[in-house]
C-alpha cells in the first residue's frame, strides 16, 4: 500500500511543528516507511508541492524556476530545430487564426510532445537527421530539396550508410531519425515510401551479424558457486551470493538488481516483494512487483538477502542502495558510498569472479545469464508460461521465449514422436 503526497498547516509555528511531528508518528505506527528525500518534517513558508510552489508569505503560487527553465529548454529545442534546420514556420497559418485563449495554451504542447518519447530516443534522432543533413549540403542537395526529402536522396544516403557500417544500428538511427523529422512538422516521410523501406530492410541484412546470446546459469552452477564463496561473516562474498540467487530467482535485469533500495523490500513471512520502480519493459514508469519465495534451503534467496543486510549493517527504514562499493576495515569488510550503487562494470566483474571455474568457458556467459538460467529452469520445471512471462515483466511471448533454451532432450523427443 502506498499513501500520495499531503500536507498540514497551521499559522502558528509551534502547532505546525506539533501536526508533523503527530503524522509522522501515525505513519511509523501504521507500517508505512516515509520516504526521507521526499519528506518535509520541518515546518516551512515556502514549499514545492505536486509541481508547483506555495508561498505563503507572498501569498502566491507559481511554477518552479527549474520547470519554467526545462519548458523554455525544450521549447528552445524543437524551434531551434524546426527554424534553424527546416526554414518552415509548422502550423503558421493555424496559429494565426486561434482565438487569443487558446494560443496561450500552445505552448504546453512542445513539452507533451517531446514526452512522447524518452530523451535519449529524441536526442538520437535529432542527430541521425542532422547528419543526414550534413551529408546532404555536402553532395550539394538544395536546401529546398532537403526538408522534406526526396525518397532517392534517402535512398542514396542509407545506401552510403551501409557501405561503411558495421551494424544495423547507423542505417535504423537515420531511417527512423528522417522519419521522426518529417512526422515532427506534418510533412509526409520519406521513409513511408516502399523503395526506401527495400533499402533500409537490404542494408539490415547486408551488416547483420548473428546474435550471440550468453548461455544460462543453472541450478547446479549456483550450486558450485555458493560452496565456493560462502564464509560466515564475509560481507564482500555474501554479497554477490546474494545478487546472483535474486537475478536468478527474479528474473531480474542488471539495471534492475544494481537500483533497488531498501525502501524497496517487504520481508513476509513465506516471501520477499521487491518494487521496481522503473525497467526497460516499464514504458509509463507505473513500477511493478516481484515476488521472491522463501525455499528454507542453504540457498534460500530471501534468506541470504537477509543475511546479506545484517552484515551490512542497513537499517530497515533505510533510503540507501542495497548493492554497493565495499571497502576492507580491520579483518572484515563494510559498505561505502551507499548513496552510490554499483556500476553495471563493477557488477559484471564480480559474476566472472565468482563463477570463474564452475562453467566452461566463462566468455559465453554475462549477467544476462541469471535471468535467462532463471526462465528455461522454470520452463524446464513446467511453470505455466503466463506465470513465469508475468514474473518475468515480459511484453510479448516471443521476448520471453528468447530467454528460454530448451534441453536437448526435449528438442529430440519432437522427432520421437513423429512415428517413423
Amino acid at each position: 500500500m502506498y499513501l500520495d503526497d499531503g500536507f498540514g498547516c497551521h499559522s502558528k509555528y509551534d502547532e505546525a511543528c506539533k501536526i508533523s511531528k503527530e503524522v509522522q508518528y501515525d505513519l511509523v505506527c501504521s507500517g508505512f516507511v516515509p520516504k526521507v528525500e521526499k519528506s518535509m518534517w520541518i515546518p516551512c513558508q515556502v514549499i514545492e508541492y505536486l509541481g508547483v510552489v506555495l508561498d505563503c508569505n507572498m501569498g502566491k503560487i507559481y511554477i518552479p524556476e527549474k520547470r519554467v527553465f526545462k519548458i523554455q529548454k525544450t521549447i528552445f529545442k524543437i524551434e531551434h530545430f524546426m527554424n534553424q534546420n527546416c526554414r518552415i514556420k509548422v502550423f503558421e497559418r493555424d496559429l494565426i487564426q486561434l482565438p487569443s485563449k487558446l494560443r496561450e495554451k500552445v505552448y504546453a504542447l512542445p513539452g507533451i510532445m517531446q514526452a512522447s518519447r524518452a530523451d535519449s530516443t529524441i536526442n538520437k534522432y535529432c542527430n541521425s537527421f542532422l547528419r543526414f543533413k550534413k551529408w546532404a549540403k555536402e553532395q550539394g542537395i538544395e536546401e529546398s530539396e532537403l526538408f522534406p526529402s526526396k525518397p532517392l536522396h534517402v535512398s542514396i544516403y542509407l545506401a552510403c550508410l551501409v557501405q561503411r557500417a558495421n551494424s544495423p544500428s547507423p542505417i535504423v538511427d537515420a531511417f527512423y531519425g528522417i522519419k521522426w523529422a518529417h512526422d515532427l512538422v506534418g510533412f509526409n516521410s520519406p521513409t513511408d515510401n516502399q523503395f526506401v523501406k527495400n533499402i533500409m530492410e537490404g542494408g539490415k541484412r547486408i551488416v547483420a551479424k548473428p546474435v550471440q546470446k550468453k548461455e544460462p546459469i543453472t541450478v547446479e552452477n549456483l550450486r558450485c558457486m555458493y560452496l565456493k564463496l560462502f564464509e560466515c561473516n564475509n560481507l564482500y562474498n555474501q554479497r554477490i551470493i546474494c545478487m546472483v540467487l535474486l537475478a536468478f530467482a527474479g528474473f531480474l535485469r542488471s539495471s534492475e538488481l544494481i537500483n533497488i533500495k531498501r525502501s524497496d523490500i517487504q520481508f513476509l513471512p513465506d516471501h520477499i516483494e521487491i518494487f521496481i520502480e522503473s525497467s526497460k519493459t516499464d514504458i509509463y514508469r507505473d513500477g511493478t512487483r516481484v515476488v521472491i519465495a522463501r525455499t528454507f534451503s542453504y540457498m534460500c534467496p530471501v534468506s541470504n538477502f537477509e543475511l546479506y543486510l545484517r552484515l551490512a549493517g542497513i537499517q530497515d527504514d533505510s533510503e540507501e542502495y542495497v548493492f554497493c562499493a565495499i571497502s576492507k576495515s580491520g579483518s572484515g569488510y563494510r559498505l561505502r558510498n551507499r548513496e552510490k550503487p554499483l556500476s553495471y562494470t563493477r557488477v559484471r566483474e564480480l559474476f566472472i569472479e565468482a563463477f570463474t571455474g564452475i562453467v566452461d568457458n566463462i566468455k559465453v556467459y554475462g549477467l544476462h545469464s541469471l535471468r535467462s538460467g532463471g526462465a528455461t529452469a522454470s520452463a524446464v520445471r513446467g511453470i505455466p508460461d503466463r506465470i513465469f512471462k508475468r514474473h518475468g515483466r515480459w511484453r510479448s511471448e516471443s521476448a520471453k521465449d528468447g530467454y528460454v533454451q530448451d534441453p536437448l532432450s526435449e528438442r529430440l523427443s519432437v522427432s520421437k514422436e513423429l512415428g517413423l
